[in-house]
């Protein structure tokens, strides 16, 4: 998921230039121009992966290490848990599939700051 504005606009702008191109082009790519286009957007999307997890260490609040470590089905079953445990429970955003990790890693740890300053 692209989180920058700037990177999400050239993504759209691309996007839209391409689509313009392919419908008007006359001719089919060649196996090696497929080949091509295919790497450079690999490499394209790991650049931006690389670009994010470099912003998200930027930007990241004091999380535990166990929570950054943490995959998105196993923050999933934390905050269930949590909810099972505590349903008057809230968070400003409810609806977790929606969440991205980040933001699933940051409400895990209010959930549990929350939880420790209530003991």
């Amino acid at each position: 998921m692209i989180k920058d504005k700037n990177l999400r606009l050239y993504e759209t702008f691309a996007h839209e230039v391409a689509m313009e191109a392919s419908a008007s082009a006359k001719r089919d790519l060649t196996d090696e121009q497929r080949e091509l286009s295919r790497s450079l957007l690999a490499r394209t999307h790991e650049r931006i992966a690389q670009m994010e997890r470099a912003q998200r260490k930027q930007n990241t609040k004091r999380v535990r290490d166990d929570v950054l470590a943490s995959a998105r089905p196993s923050l999933l079953e934390r905050l269930a848990a949590i909810f099972a445990l505590q349903p008057r429970a809230v968070l400003a955003f409810r609806d977790l599939n929606q969440m991205s990790d980040d933001d699933l890693r940051n409400a895990l740890e209010d959930a549990l700051q929350m939880i420790e300053r209530m003991s």
